[in-house]
């Protein structure tokens, strides 16, 4: 039907041609961290948001929709009506909603903690949070990373009210509902996932929560019960505190991106381009975490990092160059709508399978200088600090979805109730303070209804991780050597070409012969020994 394709192919020009300078200004904005910056990015997401916002061509893709036959085309269309319906309330709201979300998101990312006249990087604060035993010092640290979420507290609530006014004026119940939907998930169906994680891990997860206050009781020199949120080496007890002896930081504390390249290379995917592209060092004013950007979707790919040689970066660039290398290895005669990935949480997956292999045993025998006597010390150690690091963020993802899902539903409740009762419930840290501590948790702002993929995504990667050893490697699903290129071509084959052609429901159906499901994930790391 030669209307249906003059349409799609319109609508994939117009649509690069804002989508491109908003990810180049994006990626300006948080190197800079200049107010006129994130405003021109804020002006090119209004642009993209005032394209969908035409009713008409809304109203064509409806119809189109009910007659396509060809693949191809009739997913462009279905992805269209969900881009489209998102920007189907008054113009005037959306661009406040945006306005406001930009100008939160850039106050995040410039905001510095201080101590007296002192301003820390985020870098100096997860030091001193890891060395510190003095606990005043930590809770003087941790309060002033803190600061932040009263900084942007008020703007945050009318944020969300704004975002749930758009949502129910499009007939949704609230902003974190359609949100889910318009991204292809079902709310009941996340929850259920992660009910049943909560059931197969809580034992476990108690068991190793008893034991971290055991060990920090003597660390700090007091007792379990007055063990505070600033004792556990994390701002929000998302990552596993050091209680092993064992510090892996003394293996990367030589060039880490070197390992990176070398290791990507290794599998048949190169990132040396990618490197050179991106920015990956402190300065300024500049976004402090990390993140990955494909500007063009047809090979422009970079990272933001603020590296220093240790576990914690080379985690993170392992982590950051997997998003990378799943974007750069799209089919290119797919369309632009195409070319993105097939959900949130599939590049998710793909960057954790990578990142777990900072702490795998052998990828250390293979990239830092470790001898077999150290491996034989580290191995089991190594083992339990992997289950550690799965079962914290677990329990730390059942706050952020939950405290989110209700953050939606009701935001006119006690929301630092809400928060301190929800760390109580699954990451068993009994405090309370009456101030917006939820609020310094950027995702918030930045990336709503977003938290839960990070968990579907490690739920996938045992997924995929089990397919690969099964298919390709042999040996031991717990300490797999990925350095193998036949991986590369497993996936580019199973899941980077083919970018948003299929959902993600059937791509994983394709791909690794079976419904998403947690037992891998469950069998991995919810079992006590």
């Amino acid at each position: 039907m030669e209307e249906l394709k003059e349409f799609l192919a319109k609508q994939n020009e117009e649509i690069k041609k804002r989508v491109v300078p908003a990810s180049l200004a994006y990626w300006k904005a948080t190197i800079s961290g200049k107010k006129e910056d994130y405003g021109d990015y804020e002006k090119r997401v209004i642009e993209i948001q005032k394209y969908l916002s035409n009713k008409e061509n809304f109203e064509k893709v409806k119809n189109l929709l009910k007659n396509a036959k060809d693949h191809i085309e009739k997913r462009q269309l279905e992805l269209l009506y969900n881009d489209y319906l998102s920007c189907q309330g008054d113009i005037e709201l959306i661009k406040e909603i945006t306005k406001k979300s930009t100008e939160i998101e850039q106050k995040f990312n410039t905001f510095r903690a201080k101590i007296g006249d002192r301003e820390l990087t985020d870098n100096e604060i997860k030091d001193i949070l890891k060395t510190e035993k003095d606990s005043e010092k930590l809770m003087e640290v941790w309060e002033a990373s803190k600061k932040q979420g009263e900084l942007v507290e008020k703007d945050l609530i009318e944020l969300i009210k704004l975002r749930n006014k758009l949502a129910r004026s499009l007939g949704f119940k609230n902003y974190h509902t359609m949100s889910l939907e318009l991204s292809e998930q079902k709310e009941e169906e996340v929850e259920k996932i992660f009910l049943e994680l909560e059931k197969s891990s809580r034992k476990t997860f108690d068991k190793l929560k008893d034991e971290i206050d055991e060990i920090f009781s003597k660390r700090y020199k007091i007792d379990k019960k007055d063990l505070k949120p600033w004792h556990y080496q994390n701002l929000f007890f998302q990552e596993a505190p050091q209680i092993y002896d064992v510090d892996l930081n003394k293996l990367y504390s030589d060039n880490i991106l070197k390992i990176a390249e070398t290791f990507y290379k290794n599998i048949g995917l190169d990132v040396t381009g990618i490197l050179a592209r991106s920015d990956l060092y402190e300065k300024p004013g500049k976004y402090q975490h990390a993140y990955c950007i494909d500007i063009d979707r047809e090979g422009d790919v970079r990272i933001m990092e603020s590296v220093k040689n240790n576990e914690y970066w080379m985690k993170t660039t392992l982590h950051e160059l997997g998003h990378a290398i799943d974007f750069s290895n799209r089919d290119k005669t797919l369309p632009f709508l195409l070319r993105p990935e097939a959900h949130t949480f599939v590049t998710e997956a793909i960057a954790l399978l990578f990142e777990r292999n900072s702490n795998n045993i052998s990828f250390m025998k293979r990239y830092v200088k470790i001898n077999d006597e150290e491996i034989e010390k580290i191995k089991e150690i190594v083992k339990r600090q992997k289950q550690l690091d799965e079962l914290i963020f677990l329990e730390w993802s059942q706050v952020m979805f939950n405290f989110e899902r209700e953050l939606y539903q009701n935001p006119e409740q006690d929301l630092n109730k809400l928060w301190w009762d929800l760390v109580k419930r699954y990451q068993k840290i009994n405090f309370y303070r009456d101030k917006p501590d939820w609020a310094s948790k950027i995702h918030l702002a930045t990336s709503p209804a977003y938290y839960h993929n990070y968990l579907l995504g490690k739920i996938l990667t045992s997924h995929i991780n089990n397919s690969i050893v099964k298919e390709i490697l042999g040996g031991d699903i717990s300490s797999p050597d990925y350095s193998n290129p036949k991986i590369g071509i497993f996936l580019k084959k199973k899941i980077f070409s083919h970018g948003k052609k299929y959902r993600w429901d059937e791509l994983i159906r394709r791909s690794l012969g079976e419904e998403l499901t947690s037992k891998y994930f469950i069998e991995e790391f919810c079992k006590s020994d």
